[in-house]
């Protein structure tokens, strides 16, 4: 039996998608006779408090607390909540980092394979300490590509400090033993940029455990949105160009983030914006929306992949894509044809969605990726096959 560790800075109760793909996969590894622990953070995101004072309980160790997701065991290192403060969310990291490494030094000798997943880009400190001084197998699943994200986004302006993480995440990346990431444009881009061998880049898209709810009974324009609402989702471009359509789409919204206040201001008629909304709430408001909109900001191409992608596949919804061509995104939808990509440089928003045709045909492409590509099983196996 293999003694895995799979390390993640968000994890249920925190209500973040990718904290909940990472738990259930886990939970596919005990399933499979692994014997398979977790190492995150306390909650930070829309989570239960009641569940969080409940059912984490302090252990021993200084502000280490321990609860469970299904058959396996979480360890939480303390962490304050989540700022949207630039500054103060690389304080919350570098605390957060200190005391996983601290754990991972004092534990060594209870795992024998460490998966860790990003976010926070800086994860790649804790596969170099994984891989370099505790001589453990390291797998490391890169979902937003960074420095070249805060580049692109001017969230880093130093030329510097750019080059000096790039140097340091590159050497993350040469030295473990896998990477793993979510498209096949970023493991080109890895390649081809990076340098990075060909052979240790291995793609496995995100994936939706929820059940697949029933398609729209009729066609409308309703769109929605949900999830995290910062720059990188580029969300008021989209509002923006949505308001001079012809067509009067409407627009749902339910989220959070540093944009959140902004967006809210540019309510109207056909905009709704909401709060963070628990999904099962959002399925009943929004059952028979027809489009759900998956937003990029039209300088990110390969760097980043949204994940609720596969929740709104779930949800049946057809995609709006709204981002660069050349994105992974972009190059998703086409490939699958499960909805449509708008350039947000070139946006005609009426003309690109009545041009979408044969709607049957893209409910049934829907269906085949939630069952072909992305359903738990499948990603699973995929990532116990990097054991």
């Amino acid at each position: 039996m293999t003694r895995v560790l799979f390390h993640s800075l968000t994890i249920p109760p925190d209500n973040v998608s990718t904290g909940k793909l990472v738990a259930d996969i886990a939970n596919k590894f005990s399933e499979n006779g692994q014997h398979i622990e977790i190492l995150a953070s306390t909650p930070q995101y829309n989570f239960d408090e009641s569940v969080f004072n409940n059912e984490l309980k302090q252990i021993k160790e200084k502000k280490l607390y321990s609860s469970s997701y299904k058959n396996v065991k979480i360890n939480h290192i303390y962490s304050s909540q989540r700022s949207f403060n630039q500054q103060k969310r690389i304080f919350q990291w570098i605390s957060f980092h200190y005391r996983s490494i601290r754990y991972l030094i004092k534990h060594r000798n209870t795992f024998d394979v460490l998966y860790i997943f990003s976010y926070p880009p800086t994860m790649n400190l804790v596969a170099i300490i994984s891989k370099k001084l505790l001589k453990k197998k390291t797998i490391y699943s890169v979902w937003e590509l960074y420095p070249e994200i805060a580049s692109k986004l001017s969230e880093i302006n130093s030329k510097l400090i750019i080059r000096l993480f790039k140097k340091l995440d590159n050497y993350a990346l040469k030295i473990i033993d896998d990477i793993v990431v979510n498209s096949d444009e970023l493991k080109e881009y890895l390649i081809n940029s990076r340098g990075i061998q060909e052979n240790k880049i291995k793609v496995i898209y995100h994936f939706s455990s929820s059940e697949e709810s029933p398609r729209p009974e009729n066609y409308n324009k309703e769109i929605i949105y949900t999830g995290n609402l910062g720059i990188p989702q580029n969300i008021e471009s989209f509002i923006k160009n949505l308001n001079n359509s012809s067509d009067q789409y409407k627009l749902k919204i339910y989220g959070s983030g540093s944009r959140y206040e902004d967006i809210k201001k540019m309510e109207s008629e056909n905009i709704n914006v909401n709060p963070y909304t628990d999904r099962s709430e959002i399925l009943k408001h929004t059952k028979n929306s027809t489009f759900a909109l998956v937003s990029l900001s039209s300088s990110l191409t390969v760097e980043g992949f949204p994940g609720k992608t596969f929740d709104y596949l779930k949800m049946n919804k057809i995609l709006i894509g709204y981002s660069n061509p050349l994105s992974g995104l972009a190059r998703f939808i086409e490939k699958y044809n499960v909805g449509i990509n708008i350039d947000p440089e070139n946006p005609d928003i009426d003309s690109a969605l009545n041009n979408l045709k044969n709607l049957d045909e893209i409910y049934q492409n829907i269906e085949d990726v939630n069952l072909k590509y992305a359903n738990l099983n499948t990603v699973s196996q995929q990532y116990l096959n990097l054991l």
